[in-house]
């Protein structure tokens, strides 16, 4: 028989060890929930896309005004990243910009030079302000993704891309007086060369950029006829038609270029325009030579002005153009008098 104490002892005993089962079961329950969530994070994990990052830029455009620094005028440039493959979800990224380490700016603040837009963080498309001329610098710009920190990069240059151009007037040319407006005059047999200069925002253009697609119009009316020659003389027999100028000016000029240099030619003189010629023998006046749309006169226009030419020089791949305008005019082949003396 137990008596009161050695009952109380065993009760006390019975109570510790129920409650260090207890406590047992719970640390493997809790164990084992543990490496099934460790288990399945891993295989979670195991089935996340690891991005990878392209990226590729379009054409730059200029921006005006607001710009930092007080600057009035950035060239500004985008970028896309392109994230491989297209199923990952979490597309955020960021941006950031830095000089190479070879770079004669290194040393400067890059964002007097460059900067990634703060509207471009955390989206795949960014815009790269450009306020100054960094040439024979290279920057980096870094993409970088949220997800497992993958990277792309892309370098930045300063080439001098061209945005605008102008062309010098030939030297040793005198002006011609249309009426209200004056032009260059050329004259027939003689090269004049035009100098293209290319300017940019930062008036820092490059010298590569020479690609340059030359056009000929013109400005004004002509009229023109019929015009026959023959033994007995010449004569019109109609000068009524009226002939846009624009239609008819490249037979006049030929161009070429060198490098930066544009090229005009003169090749015909306005009154030897025709647009056809036959010759036939006509009774009682022999060989005969017609000419058809051969240039009558030249019309004055509205403003008072006679017909002029007009050469376009474009940049093939930008686009910008510059413009010269010019007439043709008759060089003198010699001169006389009506008298060879004069006697009082």
């Amino acid at each position: 028989m137990l008596n009161n104490n050695s009952k109380s002892r065993f009760n006390l005993i019975a109570l510790i060890m129920s409650l260090l089962l207890l406590f047992t079961a719970c640390v493997s329950l809790l164990g084992a929930t543990a490496s099934n969530k460790t288990t399945s994070a891993n295989a979670e994990k195991s089935n996340e896309i690891s991005p990878a990052v392209n990226l590729y830029s379009v054409a730059a455009k200029v921006v005006d005004g607001g710009l930092r620094g007080g600057g009035s005028v950035c060239v500004s440039q985008t970028i896309t990243a392109i994230i491989t493959p297209s199923t990952v979800a979490d597309k955020y990224v960021t941006w950031s910009l830095a000089w190479a380490n070879d770079a004669p700016l290194k040393n400067t603040d890059i964002s007097e030079y460059l900067e990634v837009t703060e509207e471009s963080q955390g989206n795949l498309t960014a815009t790269i302000n450009c306020y100054k001329s960094f040439r024979d610098s290279k920057a980096i710009l870094t993409c970088t993704t949220r997800q497992d920190n993958k990277t792309g990069t892309c370098e930045i240059v300063y080439d001098g891309v061209p945005s605008s151009m102008s062309l010098s007037a030939a030297e040793g040319v005198t002006q011609y007086d249309l009426g209200n407006m004056s032009v260059d005059m050329l004259f027939v047999g003689s090269s004049y060369p035009l100098t293209v200069a290319l300017d940019n925002v930062f008036h820092d253009a490059g010298n590569s950029f020479h690609d340059y697609v030359v056009t000929v119009s013109g400005v004004g009316t002509v009229n023109c006829g019929t015009f026959s020659r023959s033994p007995r003389g010449a004569g019109w027999s109609s000068h009524s038609n009226v002939v846009n100028f624009a239609d008819i000016a490249s037979e006049f000029i030929t161009t070429s270029v060198t490098g930066n240099t544009v090229h005009i030619q003169p090749s015909k003189s306005l009154y030897d325009y025709y647009e056809s010629s036959s010759t036939h023998y006509v009774e009682g006046n022999g060989e005969t030579t017609t000419y058809t749309n051969k240039l009558y006169c030249l019309n004055r226009d509205s403003d008072g002005n006679l017909p002029y030419f007009i050469v376009t020089v474009r940049h093939r791949t930008y686009g910008f153009s510059a413009q010269y305008r010019f007439f043709i005019g008759e060089q003198v082949e010699s001169v006389s008098t009506t008298k060879t003396t004069i006697t009082f």
